[in-house]
């Protein structure tokens, strides 16, 4: 489809007994435009479900007269409302879940993102042709790409192949054990960025590490882990950037990104990166979606809040939101990461909340082994004092799986 081609009108329906949410809408309107769509218009409606098309029939002939080539809804929509807007408008739909899974398909670089993606789409399809299938069985026309024995089959089908999928996945995570292993025994400790999309999380990346990573301001630009080298005050840290949360995300899209997930839930520490120059209501709803997100991930790891974009708010506001959302950020460290702003307290803080290094005695033999194993100490711990007698006495500190791999875990002087 050519990008001009791509046009589309919002839809929103807010349910009567919830307070408007503008945020909601400006949030779909920035997924829209990260898949390359082209709004035409926005229209919100306040009133309960409708069985048939989820929001009125007349707000859904208001948005197809305007043309566009795909009607996009916030809410999510059922195989059968799909079916009947299809139908009797003439008009492709999508809903907020399906439009994020669109963009990243289009985004989706490594192996790995394009398996993630393919079975967060398998795990969406299954349940829909599970309920055509018994839609057809009670005598009612599901409307889902045919019918019969094609739909028994296909669901069989998308049930194998997503038993495929997990198990590459499994495969990678296995592998992804492995290298965080061989990290920590390099003598690195393992932080996280996580947080709601586009909250900066790739620009704090690369003002800490002086890297150039690719950071636009829209959502969902890291699918794939990128992590980069960073000394804070002595401690060898690898930070590593992950793909986005967002709020309503259905859990089964947070397993199928388990592999890519598990760099923030097997983190040594994890920084939450939340925009606090977003409205207040906007600012605890991301954080509340973000600790929610941490929770699915399984996190037991510390957690530092990094409020970023504070360069955007004077002091006295600044304070104020630090104040109002202290109940799900405790002790945040305000930081810009656009201007450097705050990064040197972040450092200090990242520092004291990661578990203290552990110090240990060693004897070494003074002989080209010992001293070629001193070398190798060098460069994963951090060497406190060496005296050279008719031994290498040598005071260390440093991660035990960084000794384990010298082969010197059994020489500890505990």
């Amino acid at each position: 489809m050519r990008s001009e081609d791509k046009t589309a009108v919002l839809l929103i329906r807010e349910s009567p007994g919830r307070a408007p949410d503008p945020s909601r809408m400006r949030e779909l309107f920035g997924l829209a435009q990260a898949a390359g769509y082209r709004v035409l218009a926005e229209i919100s409606q306040r009133r309960s479900r409708d069985h048939l098309f989820q929001i009125g029939r007349g707000k859904i002939e208001e948005a197809i007269s305007y043309h566009p080539h795909r009607l996009i809804f916030y809410n999510p929509l059922s195989p059968g409302q799909v079916y009947n807007i299809r139908s009797q408008f003439g008009v492709t739909v999508l809903d907020r879940f399906n439009l994020i899974l669109e963009i990243f398909s289009s985004r989706a670089s490594t192996r790995e993102a394009k398996l993630q993606v393919e079975l967060a789409r398998l795990s969406y399809d299954a349940p829909q042709v599970r309920n055509a299938l018994a839609l057809k069985k009670r005598g009612e026309q599901p409307g889902f790409r045919g019918a019969g024995a094609y739909e028994e089959s296909m669901y069989h089908d998308i049930r194998g192949r997503m038993a495929k999928i997990r198990a590459e996945l499994a495969a990678r995570e296995d592998k992804g054990e492995n290298r965080r292993q061989r990290r920590r025994e390099q003598g690195f400790d393992l932080v996280a960025l996580a947080g709601y999309t586009n909250a900066g999380k790739s620009t704090l990346l690369n003002s800490l590490t002086g890297s150039a990573v690719k950071a636009q301001d829209q959502p969902f630009t890291t699918l794939s882990p990128t992590t980069r080298a960073l000394e804070v005050l002595g401690r060898r840290v690898l930070l590593t950037d992950t793909v986005g949360f967002i709020d309503d995300l259905p859990h089964f899209l947070i397993k199928a990104f388990r592999s890519t997930l598990s760099e923030i839930s097997e983190a040594d520490l994890v920084l939450l990166v939340a925009d606090i120059s977003d409205p207040i209501e906007l600012l605890r709803r991301k954080l509340i979606a973000s600790h929610k997100a941490l929770w699915d991930c399984d996190v037991t790891s510390p957690i530092v809040t990094v409020l970023n974009k504070s360069d955007r708010l004077d002091e006295r506001e600044a304070a104020m939101k630090v104040e109002m959302v202290g109940d799900l950020a405790p002790c945040p460290v305000l930081a810009s990461a656009a201007t450097g702003q705050g990064l040197g307290t972040l450092e200090e803080c990242l520092s004291q909340r990661l578990e203290p290094l552990p110090e240990h005695e060693i004897r070494l033999p003074y002989t080209s082994l010992g001293l070629s194993q001193l070398s190798r100490l060098y460069q994963s711990t951090d060497l406190v004092a060496v005296r050279y007698e008719e031994e290498l006495i040598v005071r260390l500190r440093g991660r035990k799986e960084a000794l384990a791999r010298a082969g010197l875990y059994k020489a500890l002087l505990e």
